[in-house]
């Protein structure tokens, strides 16, 4: 009896652990966390520290500190809103049946229009006969020292994509990582008392850090080294705007 009690609360533990649309919550908080690192490089540039090499770092690690504490309050928020009833059953929850949908058959009689469409007559364009091929432009030397010169803003735009395909990839694994502190905030909330233990308040920040820690590194050590060479192609370049405008 006892497991049957227990394969029951597991049941409606899981279902309240369901996490609706991850990805677009996990956007929001990527959100956030991006105007928090923007926010804190526009007063750290204001107090002084224009070495971008140096700034950008320090605002990842600061975003980050933002961007758990974002985490802390959905799961608290998760975990408050998992007052589920004694009543309530994984079985009630609705499920689409698979005989609601009904189409509406339609006939395929041959007696559809025909339609006729007479385009009008015009005449042969001569120069698709031309033999003569055309002529192709080498490039010029300019062009080639144009090429040289956005090599720079290239090379640090390839760089900085590192530091986008870590926030993607934070969003990409959303479902796995809002499940699991969901699951986490269900444990807190009791739902699972007789199956496992209450889980501590340290189990969400664990969970957050194996999921996600390794993908601000490499933002970090992307606008650690974007940073690096864009003072060290334009020293006077407080910001990116100011680096780009330097190849204008």
């Amino acid at each position: 009896m006892r497991r049957r009690d227990g394969s029951h609360d597991a049941s409606r533990s899981l279902v309240a652990a369901r996490v609706s649309v991850p990805r677009l919550q996990m956007s929001l908080l990527v959100l956030l966390t991006a105007a928090t690192g923007f926010l804190a490089s526009v007063v750290l540039s204001a107090v002084g520290m224009e070495a971008l090499w140096l700034r950008y770092p320090v605002c990842v690690l600061i975003a980050y500190g933002a961007f758990l504490g974002l985490v802390w309050i959905w799961r608290r928020h998760r975990e408050w809103d998992l007052g589920v009833p004694d009543g309530d059953d994984a079985s009630s929850t609705p499920t689409p049946a698979k005989g609601d949908w009904q189409g509406m058959g339609g006939g395929s009689g041959g007696s559809g229009a025909s339609a006729s469409f007479d385009a009008p007559a015009t005449p042969a364009s001569f120069a698709a006969l031309d033999p003569t091929p055309p002529s192709v432009e080498l490039p010029s030397l300019g062009d080639t020292f144009e090429a040289a010169e956005s090599l720079p803003v290239i090379l640090v735009m390839v760089v900085l994509g590192g530091a986008l395909v870590a926030v993607c990839w934070v969003i990409w694994i959303a479902p796995a990582l809002l499940a699991e502190l969901a699951l986490d905030a269900a444990l807190s909330a009791g739902l699972y008392r007789r199956l496992k233990r209450p889980a501590g308040d340290a189990d969400w920040l664990s969970t957050t850090l194996r999921h996600t820690v390794k993908p601000f590194l490499v933002a970090t050590l992307s606008l650690l080294l974007a940073g690096a060479l864009m003072n060290l192609l334009v020293p006077g370049a407080t910001s990116l705007s100011a680096f780009l405008a330097h190849y204008r």
